[in-house]
C-alpha cells in the first residue's frame, strides 16, 4: 500500500467514525516474538490499523478510532478474527499457531467459543459477534446450491442481508466474502437443459455472472461507489485467472471499471528505464526496444488495469511480428505483477523494473486503465 493510499485510508476512517470520541485501547502481550498486522475495514476496502514486531514479554499499547472486526495477521500467513469495540483488553499471543486468548473481552471471548464449536449463548449482549456468526452461517448455507432457483433466491438472500445490515457489516470482511460467495454460487450449479446444446452452458453462465454484478451495483450503490463494487468483482475472476469473465465484467460496465484519477495525455516514460522479462532477465532500457511500444501503466491496487493489460498482451501475441506488451507498475515490481505472465501465451510481455519513474506520482492519483504508445 503506497503511503498516500494509506493516507486516504486513515482520513477515510476517521472520519467515518468521527461520532467515536474515545480511543479503543489494545494491550498485545506475547510469549514469543512475532511480526503482526491488524487490518481493518470499511465497505469493500481494507484499513490497515497496525503493524509492527513485538518483542516477547514486552506488551505493546496501541490505541485507535476503529470499531469492527479486523484481522490479526501473523508474517507465516496465519490469520484470526479481533472484534474492537468500546472497552479496552487484553490480546495475548501464545503462539502463531495458535488461536489468541483475551482479558477484558467477553464479545471476543464468546466468538471464539462460537466459531470452536462450544455452545454459547450471548442473549443480545453482542450482537456485533451475533451478527458475524448469523452472516457465517448465511455463508456455509451456499453450499448446496444446485438449481437455478436455488441460485437466485440464494443471491436474492445474500444480497438482502448486507443491505440490511450494511453500517454494521462494513467493518467486518464480510462484505465482500459474503459478495464473493454469491459468484462462487455460480459454479455449483447444473447450467444443463434438456434438448440444448452444451455450447449454451457457457453462455447462462456468463448471463447468471452479469446478473450477480449487476445486483450488487444496485444493492450497494448507497453505500459503496460502484468502480469498487466491479473491481472486487473483476478481482474475484483475475485471481483464479478467469480473465476472459472478468473483461466481460469490465466490458458490461465500462463506467464502473475504472480506478479514478487524473488522466495526463501527455505522460512519457524516460527511455533509460530498465526492463525485465518474467523471469527476472534484464532485456536493457526502454530506449533497446526497437519499434513500436505498447506500454500498461497497472496498479495491484487496481484489478481492472491488470486485466485490461493481460486482455492487451493476449492480443499482441495474437499478432506474430508485434512486440511484446511492456507492464509499467505504479508500485516496485513484485511477484504479483509477474503472475500476468502466466496468463499470456509464450509470455509476450516485459516489465519495467525501475522505481524512479514512479517515484512522486502515487498510483491513485492516476485514471487506470491507462496505455501509452
Amino acid at each position: 500500500m503506497t503511503g498516500y493510499r494509506f493516507l486516504c485510508l486513515l482520513i477515510t476512517l476517521v472520519s467515518c467514525l468521527a461520532p467515536v470520541t474515545v480511543w479503543a485501547k489494545i494491550t498485545i502481550q506475547t510469549q514469543t516474538a512475532v511480526e503482526i498486522t491488524l487490518t481493518g475495514f470499511d465497505g469493500l476496502e481494507d484499513l490497515a490499523l497496525f503493524q509492527g514486531k513485538i518483542a516477547k514479554d514486552h506488551p505493546q499499547k496501541f490505541d485507535t478510532p476503529y470499531r469492527g472486526l479486523a484481522l490479526l495477521g501473523f508474517a507465516g500467513g496465519q490469520s484470526y478474527p479481533l472484534i474492537i469495540g468500546e472497552a479496552p483488553f487484553v490480546l495475548k499471543i501464545t503462539d502463531p499457531g495458535k488461536p489468541p486468548s483475551f482479558i477484558g473481552s467477553g464479545e471476543n471471548d464468546f466468538l471464539y467459543r462460537s466459531l470452536s464449536g462450544v455452545a454459547a449463548v450471548s442473549n443480545g449482549k453482542y450482537p456485533f459477534a451475533d451478527l458475524l456468526l448469523r452472516a457465517k452461517g448465511l455463508l456455509e448455507s451456499t453450499y448446496t446450491i444446485k438449481t437455478m432457483a436455488q441460485l437466485a433466491a440464494k443471491k436474492k438472500e445474500l444480497a438482502g442481508f448486507v443491505t440490511s445490515n450494511y453500517q454494521s457489516l462494513r467493518h467486518s470482511d464480510m462484505v465482500r466474502r459474503l459478495m464473493a460467495q454469491s459468484f462462487m454460487m455460480h459454479e455449483y450449479v447444473d447450467y444443463r437443459v434438456a434438448g440444448e446444446p452444451a455450447t449454451t452452458i457457457q453462455a447462462r453462465y456468463r448471463q447468471e455472472v452479469l446478473a450477480g454484478v449487476a445486483g450488487w451495483l444496485k444493492a450497494l450503490s448507497p453505500h459503496i461507489p460502484g468502480h469498487l463494487v466491479v473491481n472486487s468483482c473483476v478481482s474475484f475472476y483475475y485471481e483464479r485467472s478467469m480473465v476472459s469473465i472478468a473483461s466481460q465484467i469490465m466490458g458490461r460496465f465500462p463506467a464502473e471499471a475504472i480506478c479514478p484519477g487524473e488522466t495526463d495525455a501527455t505522460l512519457r516514460l524516460p527511455e533509460g528505464l530498465r526492463v525485465t522479462d518474467a523471469r527476472g532477465k534484464q532485456q536493457g532500457t526502454l530506449a533497446d526496444l526497437k519499434g513500436k511500444k505498447n506500454i500498461a501503466l497497472v496498479s495491484d491496487d487496481c484489478p481492472v488495469s491488470m486485466v485490461a493489460a493481460v486482455v492487451k498482451a493476449r492480443e499482441l501475441a495474437r499478432q506474430k511480428t508485434a512486440n511484446p506488451l511492456i507492464v509499467a507498475p505504479l508500485q516496485r515490481l513484485s511477484r504479483k505483477h509477474l503472475a500476468m505472465a502466466k496468463m499470456i501465451r509464450d509470455e509476450k510481455i516485459l516489465f519495467i523494473d525501475d522505481e524512479k519513474w514512479f517515484r512522486g506520482k502515487p498510483a491513485t492519483l492516476t485514471r487506470l486503465p491507462a496505455f501509452i504508445e
